[in-house]
């Protein structure tokens, strides 16, 4: 019997440009066969990284201290085989040795800073184990974006773009709102998309942004995955959850029942990027899966 045939604990960490997550589950033959905690923290790691290239002692402060807790959930379960990832704000910044070297010194974790085309590898394998058919993934983060399309076979695309919620929240939302140029900026850098679009696949999203307004929609006082997973969320949906959001200051919006109040900063930019991805790939739909990256770095065997 081989270490891959028996049943292990696992930890994985995904440390995003905004949030911050656990995940420890029982693994065994490559599958999740059940799931022990999920933790969530928004840390605004990224916070201004697009502006200044470097993370801020705050924000690194901030996640660190979430680090640090999440150490201490994974002592207390006993768990060994821990993997911690760094996406897009930790990969953009210039002082990224520091963070890292702090979070080793300070939480006793190693961090593995991924590239873009590796986050999108993990995300879609956390996602496409649920469909038999071609899908479109996308996992909308706060400093980047990864579009992966195939199917439990193969990939035939992978790319990551640098537009993501708190990049586009940064560039045309904080001193006054510029929607136009913040729509032809991103219709811009995703603009190879567009070959995609009279393609058949299902277009399936991934992460808070998306997640967040089926929680939104549904009144979800607490999140509920199998009520979020898989569902199907249209353009119409969407909308309504925008127009409730631009109704309310941001004090007001933090106490949307289903809003993550540290996300409603950023839920405007996410859902006009949302939006303008769905236009670029001319959908009205798509699929939203609780399964991502997390889910991917589980089953991930390297």
């Amino acid at each position: 019997m081989t270490d891959f045939d028996i049943k292990r604990t696992k930890a994985v960490i995904d440390i995003g440009t905004n949030s911050c997550r656990l995940f420890i589950a029982n693994v065994k033959n490559g599958k999740i066969i059940d799931k022990t905690l999920k933790l969530m923290e928004i840390t605004r790691l990224g916070q201004n990284v697009d502006k200044t290239r470097v993370l801020s002692q705050d924000a690194m402060d901030r996640t660190i201290e979430t680090l640090k807790f999440y150490r201490k959930k994974i002592d207390e379960y006993g768990v060994k085989e821990v993997k911690v990832t760094a996406t897009s704000a930790t990969r953009d910044s210039k002082n990224r040795e520091e963070f890292i070297s702090r979070v080793k010194a300070e939480a006793n974790l190693d961090i593995h800073c991924i590239t873009g085309e590796e986050e999108g590898k993990l995300s879609f394998s956390g996602a496409v184990s649920e469909f038999d058919e071609k899908i479109m993934v996308f996992d909308i983060g706060g400093g980047s974006t990864e579009f992966i399309l195939g199917d439990k076979n193969n990939i035939e695309y992978i790319e990551s773009f640098n537009v993501g919620a708190v990049r586009v929240g940064e560039k045309f939302f904080k001193e006054k709102v510029d929607l136009l140029n913040g729509k032809i900026w991103v219709k811009e850098t995703l603009k190879k998309l567009s070959k995609y679009k009279d393609q058949s696949f299902k277009l399936v999203g991934v992460a808070g942004t998306v997640t967040t307004h089926v929680s939104v929609l549904l009144q979800m006082e607490e999140y509920d995955t199998h009520r979020v997973h898989m569902y199907k969320l249209t353009k119409k949906e969407i909308l309504k959850n925008l127009d409730k959001f631009l109704k309310l200051s941001l004090k007001e919006r933090k106490k949307i029942v289903g809003l993550h109040p540290k996300r409603a900063e950023v839920i405007i930019p996410g859902t006009y990027l949302l939006l303008w991805i769905m236009e670029v790939l001319e959908r009205d739909e798509i699929i939203v899966s609780d399964s991502d990256i997390l889910e991917g770095m589980m089953i991930n065997e390297q």
